[in-house]
């Protein structure tokens, strides 16, 4: 009898916790009920066979409305590059069925100081994300203006996919990824590899990074650069 009693509340518990996941869904940077505010600081460094060696700063700051909507905005400062940008999203979190789904629209301006050359960019992307993996599709049209002259981009298709060795719940994790984007460029088909991580320091405190290798001509496309890039960086949330 006492068997089945401790059997009855082993499943008893272990029904509660999975509810509890459940509820608790901690996806890239979703809204965990209490922190609404969250800010980002991070170093990159990085080589390509353009400027050679490279370091800056980005900068990113979030406001979580309520499960559902956020917006955020950010700074790229890449001083060996000469490359500055900002940039503006909105974001809509819904559920279909299993799929935590992430729809948003995002603004982003660049300023190529060596070359006198600006970058606007505008983005509409869905990103669909469970426990271990994630992918983006979406579309981005690309203007550059260089003096008197304006070009723009045909659509550009924007993918994406992510997966991690361990659930996102947990407070560490490791992830492969590839992708035509980061936070501060879209690009044609020149495809983007790296490797990740986060570790959670406890609920407002977040150490990240990523390492990421751009071949020239990936996809069989002609691209005029091959780059190693390393980030690493804090998140503060609060509330």
């Amino acid at each position: 009898m006492a068997s089945i009693q401790r059997l009855a509340l082993s499943l008893m518990l272990i029904l509660a916790a999975t509810t509890a996941v459940a509820q608790y869904y901690s996806g890239e940077h979703t809204f965990d009920g209490e922190h609404r505010n969250e800010a980002s600081l991070s170093v990159t460094t990085g080589k390509n066979i353009l400027i050679g060696a490279s370091i800056g700063n980005t900068m990113h700051y979030k406001h979580y409305f309520n499960n559902h909507w956020s917006v955020d905005g950010g700074m790229n400062m890449q001083y060996s590059k000469q490359l500055y940008g900002v940039k503006a999203k909105g974001e809509y979190q819904f559920k279909v069925r299993s799929f935590h789904m992430f729809a948003s629209a995002e603004f982003l301006y660049n300023r190529y100081v060596k070359y006198k050359t600006n970058e606007i960019d505008g983005n509409i992307s869905i990103r669909f994300e469970r426990g271990y993996w994630d992918i983006t599709l979406g579309e981005t049209l690309i203007n550059y203006t260089i003096g008197e002259s304006c070009y723009t981009e045909l659509p550009t298709l924007t993918f994406g996919a992510h997966a991690t060795l361990r659930p996102r719940t947990n407070n560490w994790n490791v992830g492969l990824l590839f992708r035509n984007y980061d936070d501060f460029y879209y690009e044609n088909w020149n495809i983007n590899w790296g490797l990740d991580f986060y570790y959670k320091i406890n609920p407002t405190w977040k150490l990240f990074g990523e390492f990421n290798i751009r071949p020239a001509g990936s996809m069989s496309q002609l691209a005029s650069k091959y780059e190693t890039t390393g980030k690493v960086g804090l998140i503060y949330r609060w509330k």
